[in-house]
């Protein structure tokens, strides 16, 4: 199967930039371009504490895979790390357009992880007391941005 590429044109005033390749690809450099264009936007992000997406994928780099249906963790690692790379990467996976939710069950996390479901839920609690989980009302669980510190190896 070949695989498609995108073309994007960015359009301000008398100035145009055209961005193709591949949908990553282009999705990084976009996201630069705006990044350098507006650097304020660097700093309101970090007032926010919105998670910088081109990080994230340069810390999910062959730790994770995403796939429309499905996280794969391709590393070792104990639970709370699994689960903390299974979260990033449904974040990711929803951020950009590739994965249906960013917020999971905890057997969802467990089948992903591959980690017994009452663990799961039991890692999941310490990592909420420490911030970095969020657990909505309805019992799913999310990646927060003071876990991007916790990715690194």
């Amino acid at each position: 199967m070949k695989e498609e590429k995108i073309k994007v044109v960015i359009k301000m005033g008398e100035s145009e930039v055209e961005f193709e390749g591949k949908y990553e690809e282009v999705w990084m450099s976009v996201n630069k371009y705006f990044s350098e264009l507006y650097p304020s936007l660097q700093v309101v992000k970090k007032l926010v504490g919105a998670v910088d997406i081109e990080e994230l994928v340069s810390k999910l780099s062959g730790k994770v895979e995403v796939k429309e249906d499905r996280i794969n963790i391709l590393v070792g690692g104990d639970a709370k790390k699994k689960i903390l790379l299974c979260l990033a990467g449904a974040y990711l996976g929803r951020k950009l357009g590739i994965f249906e939710k960013e917020f999971l069950t905890p057997k969802e996390i467990s089948d992903y992880t591959g980690i017994d479901e009452k663990q799961t839920r039991a890692r999941l609690s310490e990592l909420r007391k420490e911030g970095l989980v969020i657990r909505k009302e309805d019992g799913l669980y999310g990646f927060t941005p003071a876990s991007m510190k916790e990715l690194i190896e």
